[in-house]
């Protein structure tokens, strides 16, 4: 299970600037298909015709509930071909009709800044000698909290595909965005993809693959795929949709192709972006694809450690109780059910040890040390009940001069622990804890037994862990990593 947060225990400031994701969608689609017989000319789908072709930015944010849409909120919005001059009113009136003219034939192209969304609405077709046109989308973002400007950018490709009466392409539609789950439950996106031909979309023998990590790789029926990826059939003119117990389901061998032209995709498989690529093949054995982008526009998460007594322990008397608290975004996680968190301690100089293992040292104070050989492979003598240990175990002692040293044991018999360098715990060394150099130089310390694995607390479901002051020595700085179910 990765890590997803890692804390502290610190001053956060829970108000610093938030992840912007921007990003443009087009209806009906960014390709057209050129097709001329003898001197019959058409476009698929014609973008005169009807609403013509719309772009509309998506501007998000993390948000208090979520992914935030604030395209309505930046200044400075504009459309341009060239990042440079913004594209404004419509028909001839527009600006840098040049740059457009490059990219279209005659039409009208209208762009639009209402008080919540950004659109450019183009009536025209792309001009036959051109291969693809690049529409930019600017603005200025201002985080209402901190007053910092974020200068946004993004863009679109549109596309222009030459064929004769024969026309085909694929065209994919469904959710590009998703947003992870704070909790056990989980979410995905569904993109479905369809084989489209000059009289329509085309399902007779068609079979699909589909790819990940910028359409390099296939997703099939093995692992890591079959906990990340499912496949589905959706017909055409029906929105996509899609469940977790679609994942691992229908996906194809190897190198095969299926007859699933849905695509469900669950929130892991998405960091910051991925972009896939579906082949669809026809009954003529004939393949045609195209590329898709989908975006994770999920909040950041932030882990703090709250104390019961503050960051002080007096005299190293007494104990404090550390307890995790987790923010997506800016709202605390209510529910930590499934989480788990890995805690590790560092002591003053920075140097990471272990917790104290309280059941086996359970007398505060820890165990008197009598007496002790030299080396890496030296023994410790301490007083009072024999404590039982296990090869790989860790052990602090503290001479009586109050300096700390955390050693792994190779074994340990009645009041006796034989020291060893490290094999198991393969953090730990004698530069940072020299093996004791002089005979006896730990009598009149302590020892104390540390916590398993590696010295390191294990809690789940935001359990909190007790810091005691036989732990701490003038400071000790602990850090606490949580994992999201």
């Amino acid at each position: 299970m990765p890590i997803v947060s890692t804390g502290q225990i610190t001053i956060v400031d829970n108000n610093d600037a938030r992840p912007i994701t921007a990003y443009i969608t087009a209806n009906p689609g960014p390709q057209q298909v050129f097709t001329k017989d003898e001197s019959t000319v058409s476009y698929t789908p014609d973008w005169t015709a009807g609403a013509g072709l719309v772009l509309t930015a998506k501007v998000y944010i993390g948000g208090i509930a979520g992914a935030e849409d604030v395209t309505g909120q930046l200044t400075n919005r504009k459309w341009s071909t060239d990042l440079a001059t913004a594209l404004t009113g419509s028909g001839a009136a527009i600006s840098s009709a040049a740059t457009l003219d490059a990219i279209f034939d005659t039409g009208t192209f209208t762009a639009v800044h209402s008080g919540s969304t950004s659109t450019l609405t183009i009536d025209a077709n792309m001009a036959s000698t051109v291969a693809q046109g690049v529409i930019y989308f600017e603005g200025d973002y201002t985080d209402p909290v901190t007053g910092l400007v974020s200068h946004v950018v993004a863009q679109i490709v549109l596309g222009l595909v030459k064929t004769g009466t024969n026309a085909v392409y694929v065209v994919t539609r469904g959710q590009t965005a998703i947003e992870q789950a704070t909790g056990a439950t989980k979410t995905v996106a569904v993109v479905a993809a369809d084989l489209m031909r000059a009289a329509g979309v085309d399902t007779s023998g068609v079979t699909y693959r589909f790819f990940e990590a910028n359409g390099a790789t296939q997703i099939y029926n093995a692992a890591p795929f079959n906990t990340k990826y499912g496949l589905k059939t959706t017909a055409f003119g029906t929105g996509p949709t899609g469940a977790l117990a679609d994942i691992g389901t229908n996906l194809p061998a190897s190198g095969a192709y299926g007859t699933h032209n849905t695509l469900v995709i669950h929130e892991s498989a998405i960091t910051d972006m991925m972009v896939f690529r579906v082949e669809a093949r026809d009954a003529d054995n004939v393949v045609y694809q195209t590329y898709f982008t989908v975006w994770d526009v999920s909040d950041p998460y932030q882990l703090n450690i709250l104390s019961s007594t503050g960051d002080k322990l007096q005299n190293g008397i007494g104990s404090t109780v550390l307890t995790p608290e987790v923010y997506y975004g800016a709202t605390k996680v209510a529910s930590l059910t499934g989480w788990n968190f890995t805690w590790t301690f560092y002591n003053k100089d920075g140097k990471r040890g272990g917790f104290i293992d309280t059941t086996k040292t359970a007398v505060a104070g820890g165990r008197n040390i009598t007496a002790n050989t030299t080396g890496a492979a030296g023994n410790i003598t301490y007083d009072g009940a024999a404590i039982t240990w296990a090869a790989g175990q860790l052990v602090k002692v503290v001479n009586s001069a109050g300096q700390e040293r955390f050693y792994e044991i190779a074994s340990g018999t009645a009041n006796n622990v034989v020291l060893r360098t490290p094999v198991t715990n393969t953090w730990l060394n004698y530069t940072d804890f020299p093996a004791p150099a002089v005979a006896n130089d730990f009598v009149g310390g302590k020892l104390f037994a540390v916590v398993g694995n590696g010295g390191q607390l294990l809690t789940a479901a935001g359990a909190s862990v007790t810091l005691t002051g036989d732990e701490v020595d003038i400071k000790a700085r602990i850090t606490c990593d949580g994992n999201r179910p």
